[in-house]
């Protein structure tokens, strides 16, 4: 099958299978679902990004908040006067209180960046499944209207058709 000069086959295939070719035999309904289609993957591929960025950073956010309500109890006795009992000096040179508090700070930013991956997940899966679904109720829609089109087709034709059969 020969293609048009200047048009790759590749490209026409492509365009075959995505229903966007200027065949002649293919329904409106065909290429508004096609670009329909397309639309939806335009919608997932731009809003998905950055719809698991903000929930990315919300999970964060909260995982952050939590931590330093969970921890407020012990900064709180940390800061809590202490008796008056000799503290080495040793003790005070080497740091080792502001030292704890940045390992904690560590942890409490890790814990939160583990809280990230699954919510920018799910938010990525369940857009996916909510665009499918948009797409299923669209194609049960022009299907419907598809099967209404031929029927009316066929009303009119098919009494011509079985003229002079029983």
């Amino acid at each position: 099958m020969p293609t048009t000069p200047g048009r790759p086959r590749r490209r026409t295939r492509l365009a075959r299978a995505l229903a966007l070719d200027r065949n002649p035999l293919r329904r409106a309904s065909d290429r508004a679902e096609a670009w329909i289609r397309i639309g939806l993957l335009a919608v997932f591929l731009i809003a998905g990004p950055i719809a698991a960025l903000s929930a990315g950073g919300w999970a964060y956010h909260a995982g952050i908040t939590t931590a330093r309500a969970h921890a407020a109890p012990a900064r709180h006795a940390e800061m809590a006067p202490r008796p008056q009992a000799p503290v080495p000096t040793y003790l005070d040179r080497t740091g080792q209180g502001s030292q704890t508090r940045t390992q904690a700070r560590s942890e409490r930013a890790t814990s939160a960046r583990s809280d990230e991956a699954p919510a920018v997940l799910m938010t990525l899966a369940l857009m996916a499944l909510t665009l499918l679904a948009a797409h299923r109720l669209v194609v049960a829609l022009l299907t419907r209207r598809r099967l209404a089109a031929w029927e009316t087709a066929w009303s009119r034709v098919g009494p011509q058709w079985s003229r002079g059969r029983p």
